[in-house]
């Protein structure tokens, strides 16, 4: 053994030769300060010392390195064999720290959102009941992204993210890397930027193409957990529940926490009905043409076979009111329905209310002043049903409040109205409710 061979082994003993005549020579006087030139030999030990520990961290860096790569080229095999894809190039990986991490959320939200674009949105989801009022809202997704966020995926760049100290020696680590991998396979093989996950104007939309990568990655992740599952693992995962920072998500509104894990969750289980009726082959072929609605994720029955169930499109000939275009032209789709509706009847009611969604469309105007929202539903019955439930969550929204609400029916069409006064309401009633 030479040692040029064990850079570690060199460095490490003798930073602690430094280390430990630094200690010795303090302790007993001699570099009190009070010497100029025993103030120099003190300020040329610190200095070594700072030299040597660096020449050991970078050592043991590289050393950490190479052990990861062996790590993530073992999981990247388990993968592939998982869910029967391989990797056509080799996976990019980057490596972030928390700091970095929250930036680089930051500068992908920008990239797609403006700060003006991000204000509309609140504000239209607060008239619709969703939000608080100046809510934080881009502040807040970077806060919960950069909480619960362990490693992720970007499909602009190509690149697997993850922290700098997050070691595969961890087995939650290692079921994280596999879901992530799994969103890399997704890449290389069916362009995850073709995805509609960014729509601007159709929120359902994207939650449904981000329902299928998930719950698809999820499926992944899940065999990969069951395969390596051990008692060490089971330890490392039960102790990463416990101890996890929850604390964003707990303070989160029940609009952005349950639609931060819808993907995850009711996605797995869509991707579980494709894989039972035909395997991963099945999923393959989902991306080919992807569920368009949370009603097709929910009921997975609306996006296969002979029962396929499209959303019915809303379509106005003039989106202008008052001369002024709308602040927001969107979709909140069943599952956003059923959100807002629990916040006025119980959950189960809610979901009842919910599930004969067949479309909707809301628009948002004045800077979050008014809006009118119309939804189609699969029976007149289905939408008497759902126009109850937010008659009954409106009135407990706002109370004695003076602003003008409407819920107008007619067959299976419904239209709310929220306004600030009963003038606009009936103009957006005659304009918007046909």
């Amino acid at each position: 053994m030479s040692l040029s061979h064990r850079p570690s082994l060199v460095a490490g003993c003798l930073a602690g030769l430094v280390v430990g005549a630094l200690v010795a020579l303090v302790a007993g006087g001699r570099f009190s300060g009070k010497s100029d030139a025993g103030a120099r030999q003190v300020q040329i030990l610190r200095e070594e010392n700072a030299r040597l520990r660096g020449v050991v961290a970078e050592s043991e860096k590289a050393k950490a390195f190479a052990k990861n790569k062996a790590q993530r080229e073992a999981i990247e095999r388990e993968v592939v064999a998982i869910r029967g894809l391989e990797f056509k190039t080799p996976v990019d990986y980057q490596v972030l720290d928390r700091k970095e991490i929250k930036a680089t959320l930051s500068r992908k939200m920008s990239e797609v959102f403006s700060e003006e674009e991000f204000a509309n949105m609140t504000a239209a989801l607060a008239r619709l009941g969703l939000l608080e009022e100046g809510f934080p809202l881009r502040q807040k997704y970077v806060d919960l992204l950069g909480e619960q966020v362990a490693a992720f995926y970007d499909q602009h760049t190509h690149k697997l993210c993850m922290f700098e100290d997050a070691s595969l020696e961890n087995s939650q680590n290692r079921v994280v890397l596999a879901h992530e991998l799994t969103h890399a396979l997704q890449d290389q093989h069916f362009g995850l930027a073709r995805l509609p996950l960014e729509a601007k104007t159709n929120d359902d939309r994207a939650a449904a193409a981000s329902a299928l990568c998930e719950g698809d990655a999820t499926l992944v992740m899940t065999e990969f957990m069951m395969k390596n599952l051990s008692l060490g693992a089971l330890k490392d995962n039960v102790s990463a529940s416990l101890t996890q920072n929850m604390d964003e998500l707990a303070k989160a509104p029940r609009f952005l926490r349950e639609m931060l894990v819808f993907p995850y969750l009711r996605g797995q289980e869509f991707c579980g009905a494709l894989f039972s009726g035909g395997g991963y082959e099945a999923v393959n072929q989902a991306y080919k043409r992807p569920p368009s609605s949370t009603a097709q994720i929910l009921h997975p029955v609306k996006f296969l076979g002979d029962e396929h169930e499209e959303p019915v499109a809303i379509e106005w000939k003039e989106l202008k009111f008052r001369g002024k275009e709308p602040i927001a032209d969107n979709v909140l789709g069943e599952m956003g329905t059923r959100i807002l509706l629990g916040d006025g009847v119980e959950a189960a009611e809610a979901e009842r209310a919910a599930a004969g969604w067949r479309g909707d469309r809301y628009l948002c105007f004045d800077g979050g002043k008014t809006l009118v929202w119309k939804s189609v539903w699969a029976s007149a019955d289905e939408a008497s049903e759902f126009a109850e439930a937010e008659k009954r969550t409106l009135a407990k929204r706002y109370g004695a409040s003076t602003r003008v609400t409407l819920v107008t029916q007619r067959a299976e069409a419904v239209v709310v109205i929220d306004a600030t006064d009963a003038a606009a309401a009936d103009e957006l009633g005659a304009q918007f409710g046909g």
